[in-house]
């Protein structure tokens, strides 16, 4: 199972986003639009995964949708902005969604997604989500497949542009979680994940990045913080 991305739900236009980060001396971009949606993007790639900041374009398309992360999104900025939640890449969706019913869980069935970027151009992937509700209790992770080798993909996103070089020296190291039970919320992730028990309350994952789950407030539980560090150079 390997860490994909972290979504940020954001009130800001994936331009105020890229420049917010562009502050904090991250080179990111708009990403663009998931039209089916009603929502948009921007992204910052390190070298194990990505950033991406997620906010209403068309709250008219936004408001019908059943996509289970726009209702998230939805669900969560009434509070305000602020991190959501996380997407993994466990290999073959439908394989591992033959597995996660294995276990008692509905799911959304595969969903076909595409994202019209700046430059015009239509990116397809294929996600899995467990039927969830939004509400108080920690989203589970979703799932997404992009339908070729890591290596193929991390090479196509640097030939491109839209990953600079230099990002590769950013990795991704911690996703903390604020939950009531962070023993119980870490082993209930590693049965849906399909991985061995957890060490206490944290999960790590093969691409390095430890899935980390503290006692919260009395707030909703959710993704609280990601830690973000940048290698040296050599």
């Amino acid at each position: 199972m390997k860490f994909d991305h972290a979504v940020y739900f954001s009130d800001r236009t994936p331009e105020e986003e890229a420049e917010r980060w562009a502050r904090q001396g991250m080179t990111a971009a708009p990403g663009g639009s998931h039209e089916a949606w009603g929502t948009q993007n921007a992204l910052f790639y390190a070298g194990n995964g990505y950033l991406e900041a997620l906010s209403v374009e068309k709250p008219e398309i936004a408001g019908r949708s059943e996509h289970p992360l726009t209702r998230l999104l939805l669900h969560d900025l009434r509070q305000g902005p602020g991190w959501g939640t996380v997407c993994l890449r466990p290999g073959d969706l439908h394989r591992f969604e033959e597995q996660l019913k294995e276990h008692g869980f509905r799911t959304s069935g595969v969903l076909d997604a595409s994202r019209r970027t700046a430059s015009g151009e239509l990116l397809e992937w294929q996600m899995l989500f467990i039927d969830q509700d939004p509400g108080e209790s920690l989203p589970f992770p979703f799932f997404i497949d992009w339908g070729m080798p890591d290596g193929e993909r991390l090479a196509g996103l640097i030939g491109s542009g839209t990953m600079p070089e230099e990002n590769r020296a950013f990795q991704i190291t911690e996703c903390t979680f604020q939950v009531k039970d962070p023993v119980r919320s870490a082993v209930r992730w590693s049965e849906v994940l399909g991985l061995e028990a957890p060490e206490a309350d944290r999960i790590r994952l093969e691409n390095g990045v430890d899935l980390v789950f503290v006692r919260g407030g009395t707030g909703p539980e959710r993704l609280a913080d990601v830690t973000l560090i940048r290698e040296p150079e050599s």
